[in-house]
């Protein structure tokens, strides 16, 4: 979930460093270490999906979960902001944890704060303007297309070009918050700016997007990746240092 800052402070720097943390080949920590930290994403996504089920009313004893895997939290939800932020809040939690667990070096330990803040940041915004900017969409077609059109033209694919747009211009606007944040809370005004390998990172995303403008069984099976796609944030957390934190 990655996004890297827009910087808009330093327009003199040519040559911004776009590279995005792999937490496991540019983490400085070893395997041991890497291995905790994913272990602590794990649980801390886990953690999340377990009181958002409890919250809608789902059994969270194991024989009802995975016995009738139709009518389980996993199968039934609708990974709209809500379910997404909080998944995404309990995998940088995690992340967390286990960054503070193998590292007590307190510069370190700062910069995986940044990160996680940052990471929450970057994980909310977008998909808050995917979900309301294809609500939206619809909304329009329903107003200035009239009954007798095909429902295609006249709610999906206003839906879907609101979905789209609401992605992207959610991308940018997590990376102004994000610089913002640099500037106001951590002092550090180098960003980055976008570029078209960040959209990469966004599996989540696009996986809501696709969700909001068609509820076809393929992307129905697909948008269940969500969770594990959120695990990438903790795991960023977790394995940042003052060496290679990205902003």
């Amino acid at each position: 979930m990655q996004i890297n800052a827009v910087n808009i402070n330093n327009s003199a720097q040519k040559t911004p460093n776009f590279k995005h943390l792999n937490p496991w080949e540019d983490s400085p920590y070893n395997n041991i270490e890497r291995t905790i930290v994913a272990g602590t994403t794990a649980l801390g996504v886990l953690g999340a999906m377990a009181l958002l089920a409890k919250h809608d009313g789902y059994s969270l004893a194991p024989k009802k979960m995975f016995k009738n895997f139709k009518n389980s939290w996993l199968n039934k939800v609708e990974f709209d902001e809500k379910p997404v932020i909080g998944i995404g809040a309990g995998s940088c939690l995690g992340g967390l944890a286990g960054g503070f667990i193998i590292d007590k070096n307190k510069e370190n330990r700062k910069a995986k704060l940044r990160e996680a803040l940052l990471q929450i940041f970057n994980i909310s915004v977008p998909i808050i303007f995917v979900v309301y900017a294809a609500k939206l969409g619809k909304k329009i077609g329903q107003k200035f297309f009239e009954n007798g059109i095909k429902e295609t033209y006249r709610t999906k694919i206003p839906k879907a070009v609101g979905g789209i747009s609401g992605l992207f211009a959610g991308v940018y606007s997590a990376n102004i918050i994000a610089n913002k944040i640099n500037e106001k809370i951590f002092h550090k005004g180098k960003g980055r700016k976008v570029q078209a390998s960040d959209f990469s990172a966004h599996l989540d995303d696009f996986c809501v997007a696709a969700q909001q403008i068609h509820d076809g069984s393929f992307v129905h099976v697909i948008s269940r990746l969500v969770p594990a796609a959120l695990m990438v944030a903790g795991n960023e957390v977790g394995n940042t240092t003052t060496s290679n934190e990205s902003n």
